[in-house]
């Protein structure tokens, strides 16, 4: 029994990097290419949480893990709007959250790039009946493109992302 905890919190094998497949070789390999073509240095993501259960904020952390690692594709996280290429929505947009998003909204640089993430903003969710619910993001919003998924998988953002950035000019 003591040999099969010790396999178990085998601090050697938490710490190994996790085998990455082709799929997410060619993702790395054509998002780190878009990057570096249409952005100056980095591409800079603002991720803003509209009134949603946070599901969508956390498959988001998972793109910096080490198996995801899009920080090395050139891909950051700001917290400033104005610093932002791209502010991503997630969650239904309420009325608390309305003015605030409205403000960052305005700070974004020109041309303004919103992505909406989830399927929250697109109203497919239980709470969208409710007195605290503004609308749909693209009725107040000018949204450019949206990543389906209730969450989607980091594999699904890394996805979404590339079909947007290719279709940048």
């Amino acid at each position: 029994m003591l040999s099969l905890i010790r396999n178990r919190i085998n601090s050697r094998k938490s710490m190994e990097k996790p085998p990455v497949d082709g799929e997410l070789n060619r993702l790395h390999r054509l998002i780190k290419q878009e990057v570096k073509e249409k952005f100056s240095s980095k591409l800079k993501l603002y991720i803003m949480d509209t009134g949603s259960c946070n599901a969508c904020e956390i498959e988001f952390q998972a793109l910096f893990n080490p198996l995801y690692d899009v920080g090395k594709l050139g891909i950051e996280v700001v917290y400033e709007a104005q610093e932002a290429d791209i502010m991503i929505f997630s969650g239904l947009l309420t009325e608390n959250m309305y003015p605030i998003c409205m403000e960052a909204y305005r700070l974004l640089k020109e041309p303004k790039h919103l992505i909406t993430v989830g399927d929250c903003p697109l109203f497919h969710a239980p709470f969208k009946d409710t007195f605290a619910i503004k609308g749909q993001v693209k009725i107040h919003f000018s949204t450019q493109y949206h990543i389906a998924g209730c969450p989607p998988d980091p594999r699904g953002l890394l996805r979404g992302l590339l079909k947007y950035l290719e279709f940048l000019k």
